[in-house]
């Protein structure tokens, strides 16, 4: 198991990360184009739930955590996007993606438990 300081770490280097690299990749896709960003942090993230999950020692569940913080740019970058698309109604446009968002933190872990049921069952996990 880890230790409290070591939680402590998983837990605030994915902060730490989100708030260093959010301005620049926010700042690149002004310049590359926000798919292309929206795209690399989407990918990026999900490799981090991979690093994560495949990872036996604390020091590879840390770096994921770091990963999975420094693409977490997602939902800024879908908002900056959301503003440059919708003129008439953006605050409403805004407030529909904060909502998925948010759907996805509910959603999400529920979903994972059922995959994670069934295929522990398929694959005898």
């Amino acid at each position: 198991g880890a230790s409290p300081l070591q939680v402590g770490l998983a837990t605030s280097c994915f902060s730490v990360a989100q708030m260093i690299c959010c301005p620049i990749l926010i700042s690149a896709s002004s310049r590359l184009g926000r798919l292309r960003v929206l795209r690399a942090c989407l990918a990026g993230a999900a490799f981090a739930s991979l690093l994560i999950s495949i990872s036996s020692s604390i020091a590879g569940i840390l770096f994921g955590r770091l990963l999975a913080g420094a693409f977490a740019a997602s939902v800024p970058v879908a908002q900056a996007a959301v503003t440059d698309i919708v003129s008439d109604g953006a605050a409403t446009a805004l407030s529909r993606v904060a909502a998925a968002a948010q759907l996805g933190v509910v959603v999400g872990p529920a979903v994972s438990a059922f995959m994670a049921a069934v295929l522990g069952k398929t694959f005898g996990w």
